[in-house]
């Protein structure tokens, strides 16, 4: 009786180790099935940070060239114009090629912008590539295809293209080849071009209002033009001063008396689906090298039409400039005076007095003598009677073009040339509290100092004035004649453009911003992405890897449960066959086999 109670007991302990075992096994199987699902669905969910994308724009202005550098996400997925997506990733100013003259070894000739290259075009290549150098450092390798670069040329070659087209369009074309043979994206002409006067004045106005963040997106989704209710009184108006012209813009309401502007001075411009008209105009000539040019040319016509018969006897021709510090002097060839298209009239009378190449401005530091020199400069088209202005006279500017009234509730931002003058002017001046040297608040330096150093740069001998402004012989170039510049910008505000007291007290001169750096860049960078197509980064895990492991997870998790429930079904079976027997008087012995 013992034995045939033990063989069933036998027979029971060699199959529960491997049933509990095979459960075990799915059980664990189950939970990781389960766990990669969660983990399948958390990756094929989730988006991959997105690559990014970087962009060259080069501004190659009158006197310089700049190479700045963008980036943002290249799935643009945070949309396009602010500076939380276009950001400035660094700055690379382009350092000037020297050229020697081989048949005049003592002749040497600093090549800085653009338009320097005319006749030099073989050496570009040597001009951009430190900057492109940089970039190819910076920027990722394996960005560097998808990284387009562009080159906007701005007044300074607007003029060369007036002066000599065919000589303009070489050096454009240099530089797309320069651009092609880098290892960055060059498809296409138009990525190197000369803008217009409107779009340099544009871009600059778009660029200050983003770095300043005024452009918000608040406003309504569609595109629309703005009501007169909703002009938006935050948004600043921009003046920026260049070498060879000079920018004002600025968002205008159109009161019932007011002239309406003519098509020519203003346009469309769409952001966040908004649709602003701004008033945009591009002065050319009126940039501060061309301006001192101008100035100097009938300085010399003056001077020869008073004493035509020393200058037709004189070895040397001297002129007296009163916009430059006595005890200094300028020599000047007939050729950089008048080679270009700004100085195209008084060339004319030049050519009629006399043949000399080269004469030499004596510096006779006299500032009433120099402000009227500039306001007879701004007055040469006034007074010029074959010249009809076609706007009414309140509207008319001193060039003869339209321009509004100054809006009263706007700031406005002045650039470039402003800024480096004014910083120049400053530099003798008690600063405010929490000075930054990077803006000048024009409020903040009352009008008697400024008009004290407007007097003292001109009429101090030149050996004092040296010590006085802290020259050395890197800034000397660019001080030397802070006396004509000082007063051509202080008379562009305020005589040409019509700049009130209580309209300077709302202007700021600037540099940079903590966002970037002032300019026109960022402005047409910001409208050159709307052309770059969204690049959307491949997630990690592709929709039918997906499909496969998450059907094979399934699968596993079904097979695995009708396990569980099979071999629970068949121990719960088997213990209810065992209740039976112990009916039957089986259960006693069982106890006592199992003790």
């Amino acid at each position: 009786m013992e034995q045939k109670i033990q063989q069933p007991q036998q027979k029971k302990i060699t199959k529960r180790p491997i049933i509990n075992f095979c459960q075990g096994v799915a059980v664990t199987l189950f939970l990781l099935a389960t766990a990669l699902i969660i983990c399948l669905i958390i990756a094929y969910c989730t988006s991959r940070k997105p690559l990014t994308s970087y962009a060259i724009v080069f501004d190659a202005g009158s006197s310089h060239t700049e190479m700045f550098v963008y980036h943002w996400p290249a799935d643009k997925s945070e949309g396009l114009g602010t500076t939380s997506t276009v950001n400035e990733y660094f700055v690379c100013p382009l350092s000037s090629v020297t050229y020697i003259d081989p048949e005049k070894p003592t002749e040497i000739t600093k090549l800085k912008a653009i338009s320097d290259f005319e006749q030099h075009v073989n050496l570009l290549a040597a001009y951009f590539r430190p900057c492109l150098e940089k970039a190819m450092s910076r920027i990722p390798s394996d960005r560097h295809k998808f990284s387009p670069v562009f080159l906007g040329a701005t007044a300074g070659m607007r003029l060369s293209l007036l002066h000599n087209a065919t000589r303009a369009k070489n050096v454009l074309e240099s530089i797309r080849e320069v651009f092609s043979n880098s290892p960055f994206q060059f498809v296409v002409n138009r990525q190197v071009r000369i803008l217009t006067g409107m779009e340099e004045a544009i871009d600059g106005w778009i660029t200050t209002n983003i770095l300043l963040e005024k452009f918000t997106k608040l406003h309504a989704k569609n595109k629309r033009k703005r009501s007169q209710n909703e002009f938006d009184s935050n948004m600043v108006g921009v003046l920026d001063l260049g070498g060879a012209s000079t920018q004002v813009t600025f968002t205008h309401l159109n009161d019932i008396d007011d002239e309406p502007i003519p098509p020519d001075f203003t346009t469309n411009i769409t952001l966040f689906d908004t649709v602003y008209s701004p008033y945009a105009h591009s002065y050319l000539c009126w940039g501060k090298n061309e301006a001192l040019k101008r100035y100097r040319a009938r300085l010399l016509n003056a001077a020869l039409n008073t004493g035509r018969n020393y200058f037709t006897t004189s070895k040397n021709l001297h002129i007296r400039d009163p916009c430059l510090a006595n005890g200094t002097n300028d020599t000047v060839t007939v050729n950089s005076l008048f080679r270009s298209p700004c100085t195209a009239n008084e060339k004319q009378r030049y050519l009629t007095y006399t043949n000399k190449t080269s004469f030499k401005f004596i510096g006779s530091g006299n500032a009433t003598q120099c402000r009227q020199a500039i306001l007879n400069l701004f007055d040469a088209k006034r007074n010029d009677l074959t010249v009809n202005c076609t706007y009414k006279q309140d509207y008319c500017t001193f060039d003869d073009t339209f321009q509004p009234k100054l809006p009263e509730d706007i700031k406005f931002i002045a650039l470039s040339g402003y800024y480096y003058v004014f910083n120049n002017l400053a530099h003798g001046m008690k600063k405010p509290d929490g000075f930054t040297a990077e803006r000048y608040h024009y409020r903040d330096f009352p009008q008697e100092e400024i008009d004290r150093r407007l007097i003292n740069v001109c009429e101090t001998d030149y050996s004092t004035f040296y010590t006085q402004e802290s020259m050395t012989p890197s800034n000397e170039p660019h001080k030397r004649s802070l006396c004509f510049d000082a007063w051509y910008m202080w008379l562009l505000l305020t005589y040409a453009i019509g700049f009130t007291e209580s309209d300077l007290k709302r202007l700021t001169f600037a540099n940079t911003f903590p966002t970037g750096k002032v300019g026109w860049t960022l402005g047409y960078m910001i409208n050159q992405t709307n052309y770059i197509p969204a690049e959307f980064r491949e997630k990690a895990l592709t929709k039918n890897s997906f499909i496969g492991l998450l059907s094979g997870s399934l699968v596993l998790i079904l097979i695995t449960f009708l396990f569980l429930l099979l071999t629970c079904y068949l121990c719960l079976k088997k213990r209810s066959a065992r209740t039976t027997k112990n009916k039957d008087g089986y259960t006693e012995a069982t106890e006592q086999a199992n003790v």
